[in-house]
């Protein structure tokens, strides 16, 4: 079963949103490929336009309620065929239902009026079959409804999760990783049984209500009036308790988002938290988002059992209203006593589906508040897009490297780099250094498409990055940066993550080549060792070769390096330098460093100040001309790496 997921709205919607108006309108899809389901399994993943369409937003994040109810609704429509085949079970089993307190009337006002026993035999034998048959019905359709919940749960998590995937690094930048947690997870559960339970209960009991106010009226027209009265008070009710309860389910689930990344931020600190003994405090403020998140869940609370019980009871009066207008009719000869016996048996047909209504109403007040977060994270725009006639980079690429008169800020109006011009030629291995904020890393972005220049142009081998389809691109210009990731998986898992199908051969050269063979070979199980989440059983040296080695499997064009050497020690420093000087070996390099070590085997360095280029050349020329690189070079002392 594969399906398309689009990656966001052209419109800022979503948290975290960076918009560029210089993107291309349109992208093609990221599609992702499911193992197709046996059972009557729905025909594909939630479609894009459910969502998001890349000329307008459907749905702003600050619209009414009933607009997220009804999208949320929307995503069941790549389940139409199998949610429709069960909703025509549900029409006979609710057919089944309602046809056996018409048997009790007629067993008491013919079977027991006339004595007819063989009548009362038959009644009671076709009773068995209708309970048998609404029986299997119900649970067909029950099988099918629960398998297509699954299904959407699943759909939705992927979909959300591709989304997350095709997202820039400036999106990020504006969240927290624990809500988004919770937005794939607690949230999508919040709506799953919403949505389906929904339908179920909705059009059942509509089914069963309109079925029961039919039979009502043609058993008895006025008592039917009677009993049906006390239901426009409860419609009165739910509408004012829905405009009271929604800010408390809202902001119990904004609350939820809260405690989920604030407890997933201090589980990966564990280490600083413990470091400076402050497992007190920290606890002290997840309790305190607790609270809040207890108190909202609450008031939710509160509302519900102020407004509920009144519900009940005027649904109660009604079966009050019925046994009295009912007694009246018999006294005046107007109905019978199996009549009323029929009435009593549909009353819960007709005041228990008003009950169950009441409370999917309280849950859908809470999906309502799910869904809304999930649609941010749907909705959000994608800042950087690939466009629809994007091309593959020619191969075998040269890594060449232009920089065209870029400028580009995080705040426009805050430029980082102003009207750079930047050439590295193939082979060619340039060191960046300048102050922190300078732009050195930005430059490393600007040609993976991490961002997009807000005037200018980035080229790599004469091709302008933006014409080129992301995943040629990335694959031709390989990132190491600063903080190096390893997943929680084996040391093998982790370095042939560039290219799964290596060979064993050539992952034993790349760790080689990396100087990481020899400490691999020392590890407990060898390749096979798990190297615990970000890699925290190994050293930072360790780690930084096992990404060089990483790089290597990978073997781009262009390297570029991102202060690889900026969280080590002299000694691993050395190693991780003379692994760096193998793995640049052929290949075009930007070095990122504020480390001299690294800058004197470049080719050239390049010093950027104030937004713009202020020296730019080889390193004894620069040198030689006694500027800023000199200076750096003349503070250095025997035995001391000097930082800018």
């Amino acid at each position: 079963m594969s399906g398309v997921l689009g990656p966001g709205c052209a419109a800022g919607t979503g948290p975290g949103h960076h918009q560029n108006p210089q993107q291309p309108d349109l992208y093609p899809p990221l599609r992702v490929t499911l193992a197709p389901a046996r059972i009557l399994a729905p025909r594909g993943r939630i479609p894009q336009k459910l969502w998001a369409d890349p000329q307008r937003c459907p749905m702003p994040p600050t619209q009414p309620s009933s607009s997220t109810i009804r999208r949320l609704y929307a995503l069941l429509w790549p389940y139409r065929a199998t949610i429709g085949l069960g909703m025509l079970l549900l029409v006979g089993s609710v057919g089944a239902e309602l046809y056996p307190p018409l048997v009790w009337g007629r067993v008491v006002d013919v079977g027991l009026a006339r004595r007819d026993w063989n009548f009362v035999a038959w009644q009671l034998a076709v009773l068995v079959g209708v309970y048998a048959l609404q029986q299997v019905l119900s649970a067909f359709q029950g099988l099918l409804l629960e398998r297509t919940g699954q299904q959407l749960t699943l759909d939705l998590r992927l979909s959300l999760y591709d989304k997350l995937a095709g997202q820039s690094a400036a999106y990020f930048e504006g969240q927290r990783t624990g809500d988004l947690l919770a937005r794939v997870t607690a949230d999508v559960d919040g709506i799953q049984d919403v949505l389906l339970r929904g339908i179920n209960t909705v059009l059942g009991n509509a089914l069963r209500v309109a079925g029961v106010i039919g039979i009502f009226i043609a058993l008895q027209p006025l008592l039917g009036v009677v009993v049906v009265l006390p239901m426009i008070a409860v419609a009165l009710l739910l509408t004012r308790y829905n405009q009271t309860v929604r800010p408390a389910y809202r902001a119990a689930r904004n609350r939820l988002g809260d405690l989920s990344a604030t407890v997933a931020d201090r589980l990966s600190g564990i280490r600083v938290v413990q470091g400076f003994a402050r497992e007190g405090a920290e606890a002290r403020k997840v309790a305190a988002i607790g609270q809040e998140l207890y108190a909202q869940g609450m008031k939710a609370v509160v509302i519900r059992n102020r407004a509920f019980p009144l519900v009940r009871f005027i649904a109660n009066f009604g079966n009050i209203l019925m046994l009295g207008g009912g007694v009246v009719l018999i006294a005046r000869g107007q109905f019978t006593l199996g009549g009323l016996l029929a009435y009593r048996g549909y009353g819960r047909y007709f005041y228990g589906p008003i009950d169950d209504l009441v409370g999917l109403n309280d849950l859908l007040q809470r999906a309502e508040a799910s869904g809304r977060r999930i649609f941010e994270v749907l909705d959000a725009p994608v800042t950087v897009l690939e466009r629809p006639d994007a091309l593959p980079l020619p191969q075998p690429a040269m890594g060449e490297i232009v920089f065209e008169n870029v400028t580009f800020g995080y705040d426009p109006a805050q430029p980082v780099l102003r009207g750079l011009n930047l050439r590295v030629r193939p082979g060619e291995r340039v060191a960046l250094l300048g102050a922190s904020g300078a732009g050195k890393s930005t430059l490393i972005g600007l040609l993976t498409r991490v961002y997009d220049p807000q005037s200018g142009r980035v080229t790599l081998d004469g091709h302008d990055v933006r014409d080129l389809t992301l995943p040629s691109l990335r694959r031709a210009a390989a990132v190491m940066p600063q903080d190096t990731f390893l997943f929680y998986d084996t040391v093998l898992e982790n370095v042939r993550y560039a290219r799964p199908d290596a060979t064993p051969q050539e992952v034993d050269l790349a760790l080689e080549r990396a100087g990481a063979a020899s400490f691999v070979a020392g590890l407990p199980q060898g390749l096979d060792t798990i190297v615990g989440e970000r890699g925290v059983k190994l050293s930072g040296g360790q780690r930084q070769r096992l990404a060089i080695a990483r790089v290597l499997l990978a073997d781009p064009a262009v390297l570029l390096l991102d202060e690889p050497t900026s969280a080590v020690d002299a000694e691993s420093e050395a190693l991780i330098v003379r692994a760096l000087e193998e793995a640049m070996e052929g290949r075009s390099a930007l070095i990122v460093t504020h480390r001299l070590s690294l800058a004197r085997s470049a080719d050239r360095v390049v010093v950027l100040e104030g937004s713009v280029i202020v020296e730019d050349g080889p390193p004894a020329l620069l040198r030689s001309r006694g500027g800023r690189y000199a200076a750096l070079e003349r503070a250095q002392t025997p035995g001391l790496t000097e930082q800018i």
